[in-house]
C-alpha cells in the first residue's frame, strides 16, 4: 500500500473514532422532557429580607409530575432572593425536576416594585441566560404578584397558558388592553421616544370562580349563594383592569379601561370595541366601533417654542341598539357630532393625566424624533423636558355606518 492509500486509511480511521467519542458523551448526560418543568410566568415583587420575592407559575402537564394532561391547573413556585438566579437555585434544591424558561410567556411585577425603579434593576440582568425570550408580555399588579398568581391558578383552568389568547382577544375585541412585551419596555426606556404602558392586572378574592361553582354544586349547595347584588360571577380571581403609566423605567400612574381605549385609539393600535353615551333626553345609547385610521403629525413649535402635533382619529360608528327618542338621521347625526366631540374631550383629559405622570404613551416623541438624523442631536434636544408644554390638536370622525347592527362593522 502506497503513502497515500495509508495516509488515507489514518484518516478515516482518525474520524470514525472522533465520531464514536461524541457519541459516547452524548450519552453520558441524557436529559429527558420529563425531567423539566416548564415556567410559563415569572413574577418579581419587593422582598422581606432579600432584594426580590420571585413567584413562578408552571404548567402542570408540562413539569414531569406523573399528571396527565386532562387534570391541568398550575404549578405555583416561589423564594426570595438577591436576583432570579439565587432564587431559581433555592427553588430547584427541594424539586425533582430542572426549571426551564424557553416557555415563558409572562412577566409580572407588583406595582410596589414598579413604582420603585426595581423593574430596571431586575431586567439588568442577563436573563438571556435563562432563555427567557424579549416577546414575554408585561403586567403590572395592583397588588402582589403572588395573589395576581394566585388568582389565576385558582379556577385549576385546564391551559393557563390560555391567559395569553385571552388578553390578546380582550383587546381586539374591546381595544380595553395594553399589550406590550419586555422588548418594548427596553425600546422605550433607552432611547427615550416614548413611553412604556403595560396591562394592569388585580386579583379580586371576592369573585366566585368557575371551579367554586362546581365544588358548591357537588356540595349539593347553591353555588353563588355568597354573591351580592353587583358582584363579579364567574371566570378567574385576577383580570385585567387597565394600563400602567411609565416614565423611563418608573411606574407613574395608571389608565381604567375605558381610559386604556382612548390611548389605544391615538397609537393606532384600537381595532375595535364599543361605547355608552347618554343623550340630552337621558337615555343611554351603545355604539359599536371599529378603527379606519389613526395618525399624529408634527405642525411645529409655537412662539414659546413648544412642539405642536396634530392628532387625526377615523372611527366606523354603529349603534348597538336602536332607540325611541332619536329617529335614524338625527342618530347618524348625533354619532357624527356630538359623539366624536365628547370623545376629543376625553382625549384632552387624556393628554394632562399622562403629562402629569411624564408619561409619553401616546408617542409624540417617536413622531418629532424623525427630524433629527444622528442621535446626539436627539439627546441634545431634550424631548423629556419639552413633554410637559406639547401643545396638541384632536380632530375626531365619526363615520356612521349600518344602524341597530354590527353588519357595517365587519
Amino acid at each position: 500500500m502506497n503513502n497515500k492509500g495509508g495516509n488515507a486509511v489514518k484518516l478515516i480511521g482518525l474520524f470514525l473514532l472522533m465520531v464514536s467519542a461524541l457519541f459516547l458523551v452524548g450519552c453520558l448526560k441524557p436529559v429527558s422532557l420529563e425531567d423539566h418543568g416548564y415556567v410559563i410566568s415569572v413574577g418579581v415583587d419587593k422582598g422581606v429580607e432579600r432584594k426580590y420575592y420571585i413567584t413562578l407559575m408552571l404548567q402542570r402537564e408540562s413539569s414531569g409530575q406523573n399528571s396527565s394532561v386532562s387534570e391541568g391547573g398550575a404549578i405555583v413556585l416561589a423564594s426570595e432572593g438577591n436576583d432570579i438566579f439565587e432564587a431559581v437555585a433555592e427553588m430547584e434544591s427541594n424539586i425533582p425536576y430542572i426549571l426551564n424558561f424557553s416557555r415563558t410567556n409572562f412577566l409580572f411585577f407588583g406595582s410596589e416594585a414598579a413604582r420603585v425603579g426595581m423593574i430596571a434593576e431586575f431586567l439588568d440582568t442577563p436573563l438571556d441566560m435563562l432563555r427567557i425570550r424579549a416577546s414575554a408580555i408585561v403586567i403590572v399588579t395592583e397588588g402582589s404578584v403572588s395573589d395576581f398568581v394566585g388568582g389565576l391558578a385558582a379556577n385549576n383552568d385546564a391551559n393557563i397558558t390560555k391567559l395569553q389568547t385571552a388578553i390578546l382577544l380582550d383587546r381586539q375585541k374591546t381595544g380595553m388592553v395594553s399589550v406590550a412585551s419586555v422588548s418594548r419596555l427596553y425600546e422605550a426606556a433607552r432611547e427615550g421616544r416614548f413611553d412604556f404602558c403595560a396591562a394592569l392586572g388585580a386579583y379580586d378574592e371576592s369573585i366566585i370562580t368557575d371551579m367554586g361553582q362546581k365544588k358548591s354544586e357537588g356540595e349539593g349547595e347553591d353555588p353563588i349563594s355568597d354573591a351580592e347584588p353587583g358582584d363579579r360571577i364567574g371566570g378567574l380571581k385576577s383580570h385585567i383592569t387597565g394600563s400602567a403609566l411609565f416614565n423611563g423605567w418608573i411606574m407613574t400612574d395608571t389608565l381604567d379601561r375605558h381610559e386604556t381605549m382612548l390611548l389605544n385609539m391615538v397609537t393606532g393600535e384600537f381595532e375595535s370595541g364599543s361605547f355608552a353615551y347618554s343623550t340630552e333626553q337621558g337615555e343611554n345609547v351603545f355604539m359599536l366601533l371599529q378603527a379606519d385610521k389613526s395618525a399624529i403629525s408634527f405642525k411645529g413649535f409655537n412662539e414659546n417654542g413648544a412642539p405642536c402635533f396634530e392628532v387625526d382619529i377615523s372611527l366606523y360608528a354603529g349603534v348597538h341598539q336602536p332607540t325611541e327618542i332619536m329617529t335614524d338621521d338625527e342618530i347618524m347625526e348625533w354619532l357624527s357630532g356630538p359623539v366624536a366631540s365628547d370623545i376629543e374631550r376625553e382625549l384632552y383629559v387624556l393628554l394632562e393625566k399622562c403629562k402629569a405622570a411624564g408619561s409619553d404613551a401616546m408617542r409624540f416623541g417617536t413622531v418629532i424624533s424623525k427630524l433629527f438624523k444622528r442621535a446626539a442631536e436627539w439627546e441634545a434636544f431634550d424631548w423629556r423636558s419639552r413633554y410637559g408644554d406639547i401643545e396638541v390638536r384632536f380632530n375626531v370622525a365619526l363615520h356612521a355606518v349600518d344602524k341597530y347592527s354590527a353588519e357595517g362593522l365587519q
